[in-house]
């Protein structure tokens, strides 16, 4: 567990000391969040149309900044070191928690932009929108991890991450979209917490899976 966090707070110090991703998911939500606004009447926007519109935000920012995790190893010339300092277990968890930790920011960042944006939608159940984002978020940055070692051997880079991660995600998306509509509309809690368990139990099989696969991928 030492060694997944002192990956983790490697990676959390670089993003801190340039501020790259952050930045440039944080504007890229902003820019969304704006013209989806100018687009759609805030008195007119549903429920369901606001949330499928929250979902593609959260889904396009986490891809626009976790897709450098690995990448940025190759253009510094880091991976050597990782791979002689630490073990692929150690490298694959530790950027699996710095990913959860940027998913996370970057997805409530986008839920309140919205708010701003559209408030007349209220939440009408504010805890189980939150856990909805929250075990959402761990499903994003679960598949992010695995095809950013991936995508970071190829030649055209950014454009192969959400190409090759919206495949694996429709599942959650699918069940995010509906759990985050219904406590929205403050209904179904039972459904709500059912879609949850669902979203992180595929999210611990892609984490598992992507474990093992991902040796192979670092030693390559």
């Amino acid at each position: 567990m030492k060694s997944y966090l002192a990956v983790a707070y490697k990676d959390l110090q670089i993003e801190l000391r340039n501020r790259y991703s952050i930045s440039t998911a944080l504007l890229f939500t902003l820019i969304s969040s704006t013209i989806v606004n100018f687009s759609i009447p805030t008195e007119s926007i549903s429920p369901t149309v606001y949330t499928g519109m929250l979902w593609a935000v959260m889904f396009f920012a986490s891809m626009t900044g976790m897709s450098r995790a690995f990448i940025s190893e190759e253009e510094k010339g880091t991976t050597l070191l990782l791979k002689l300092l630490t073990t692929p277990l150690s490298v694959f968890f530790g950027k699996f928690i710095y990913n959860v930790a940027f998913s996370l920011l970057i997805n409530f960042s986008s839920a309140v932009m919205f708010q701003i944006f559209f408030d007349t939608i209220e939440v009408g159940s504010v805890l189980l929108f939150v856990l909805v984002i929250f075990s959402g978020s761990i499903g994003i940055a679960s598949s992010s991890t695995i095809i950013g070692a991936i995508i970071s051997r190829a030649n055209v880079k950014g454009a192969l991450f959400p190409i090759l991660s919206l495949p694996i995600l429709i599942p959650i998306l699918m069940v995010g979209i509906e759990s985050t509509t219904f406590s929205i509309l403050g209904k179904n809690s039972e459904i709500i917490l059912n879609d949850i368990a669902l979203i992180l139990a595929y999210s611990g099989l892609l984490v598992v899976v992507s474990s093992l696969l991902f040796e192979f991928v670092w030693r390559d």
